[in-house]
C-alpha cells in the first residue's frame, strides 16, 4: 500500500479515535472527523463508506493488533507468556482498549474479539472432533476469557499483570485438557 494512502488512513482513524473520546459515537460527524484528521470530507468517504465501516475497521484494526502482539503460531499449547504479552499490551494501549470495550466500540469490539478468540480455540487448540461439547466448552472459555478482560479494562486493571495471568492460567487449565483430549 502506498505509504500516503496508509498515512491518511491512519490519521482519518487517530481523529476517529480522538472524537470517539471526546463526544461519543452517535455525536461524531463524518465532517468532524475531517477537519480533525486534516483532510476532506471526500476523502475520508474515498477510504470508509460511512462512520460505522470507520468503527469496524477500527474494531478489525486494534483486534489485530491485540491478538498478533500475543501470537505464537508454532504454540498449540496454552501459553502463559501469550496471556502475559496480551495483557501487557492491554496495559500499555490501555486508552484505546477501555474505549473499544466501553459502549463507544458499540458492541463491535466485544463482537469481533470474542469470534476471533472462539475460531483461535478452534484452530490451535484443536477441535477436529467438533462435537457439541466441544463447541459449548470453546464458548464457555471464549465468554469467560473476555469477561475477565473486559473487567480488568472497565476496573482500570486492579490487579498486576502477573497475578491476572496466573489466575487466568488457573481458571483456563481444565478447559484446555478437554479440549485437547477430543
Amino acid at each position: 500500500m502506498d505509504r500516503r494512502i496508509k498515512k491518511t488512513q491512519q490519521s482519518i482513524m487517530k481523529a476517529f479515535i480522538d472524537l470517539l473520546t471526546e463526544k461519543g459515537f452517535d455525536k461524531v460527524t463524518i465532517n468532524d472527523i475531517a477537519e480533525r484528521a486534516n483532510v476532506n470530507r471526500g476523502t475520508v468517504y474515498l477510504h470508509y463508506a460511512d462512520k460505522f465501516d470507520l468503527l469496524d475497521k477500527c474494531v478489525e484494526t486494534y483486534v489485530g493488533l491485540l491478538i498478533n502482539h500475543c501470537a505464537d503460531t508454532s504454540d498449540t499449547t496454552l501459553n502463559p507468556n501469550a496471556f502475559k504479552r496480551m495483557l501487557e499490551y492491554l496495559e500499555n494501549n490501555f486508552a484505546i482498549y477501555h474505549l473499544l470495550l466501553s459502549n463507544e466500540g458499540v458492541g463491535f469490539f466485544r463482537k469481533r474479539l470474542y469470534a476471533t478468540i472462539a475460531k483461535i480455540l478452534m484452530d490451535v487448540l484443536g477441535t477436529e472432533n467438533k462435537q457439541l461439547s466441544n463447541s459449548i466448552t470453546i464458548h464457555f472459555v471464549a465468554s469467560g476469557f473476555i469477561g475477565v478482560l473486559d473487567w480488568w479494562i472497565s476496573n482500570s486493571m486492579p490487579c498486576d499483570v502477573q497475578e491476572i495471568t496466573e489466575r487466568l492460567m488457573f481458571l483456563l487449565e481444565p478447559y484446555t485438557k478437554r479440549l485437547d483430549s477430543n
